[in-house]
């Protein structure tokens, strides 16, 4: 189980059917320690709103809830939908290819977006599901980018769990992220409750790889809030 999940998503995207209260309760299930709320950005219909990033507090003190958001890509130079007015209240952002980029381009166009959106906007932390086969990028290349700006890789459970993308293309990201020292981040894509927390789809793959439990930014509670703390001057 993940004890601090960096990538959840609730009603407020498109694509997710719970609440935030909906979601905490199931983490007080599982004893997990915390959860980052990553909706979906404009561009994909996610409805952000002010009162979240300004007003709320989790409500339950042993579970702690991050705000967050998962951006998409917009162009080819490095523009990205975050959305500056709630910049200040933001602890970590996503960025990820997604529908609203068209497929077929090739590894070498989507590898280049991602790294000018990296190079562009420093409050990016992780960089989700780069082994979508939608959108194949260059591991190699996205790796060494990351590692100089402190960005992790993310191992989407939720990607493998359903079949959405090939084992092999996950061992080969974990491989790329190994040899060249970059940071990753295991993450459970939460849409559905039962989803919350969990890797079990992915840590068979970690184990077979041999990815060192340190390399991972949300091992544990305190290596996820040592990493969050780590980025804040980016959001700046």
């Amino acid at each position: 189980m993940i004890q601090f999940d960096l990538h959840v998503h609730t009603l407020f995207s498109l694509c997710g059917i719970h609440t935030v209260l909906e979601l905490l309760e199931r983490a007080k299930e599982l004893g997990m320690k915390g959860f980052a709320v990553t909706d979906h950005g404009y561009t994909l219909g996610g409805r952000l709103n002010n009162p979240f990033f300004e007003r709320f507090r989790s409500p339950c003190p042993e579970v702690k809830i991050l705000k967050g958001i998962e951006c998409n890509v917009l162009d080819n130079n490095g523009k990205i939908d975050v959305p500056r007015s709630f910049i200040d209240f933001i602890d970590i952002v996503l960025l990820g290819l997604h529908p609203n980029t068209s497929t077929g381009q090739g590894k070498d166009i989507y590898t280049d977006m991602l790294i000018a959106a990296m190079r562009k906007n420093p409050c990016v932390d992780i960089i989700t599901h780069p082994n979508d086969p939608h959108y194949p990028v260059d591991y190699r290349r996205l790796v060494r980018e990351a590692k100089i700006h402190g960005v992790a890789l993310e191992l989407n459970n939720s990607k493998i769990m359903y079949a959405r993308t090939e084992v092999q293309s996950a061992v080969e990201l974990i491989e790329a992220c190994r040899d060249e020292g970059c940071f990753m981040a295991v993450n459970s894509d939460t849409h559905a409750i039962h989803e919350l927390g969990d890797d079990g789809s992915v840590r068979p793959i970690l184990a077979s790889v041999g990815f060192p439990e340190e390399m991972i930014v949300n091992h544990d509670e305190a290596s996820a809030l040592r990493f969050i703390d780590s980025r804040r001057k980016n959001k700046s």
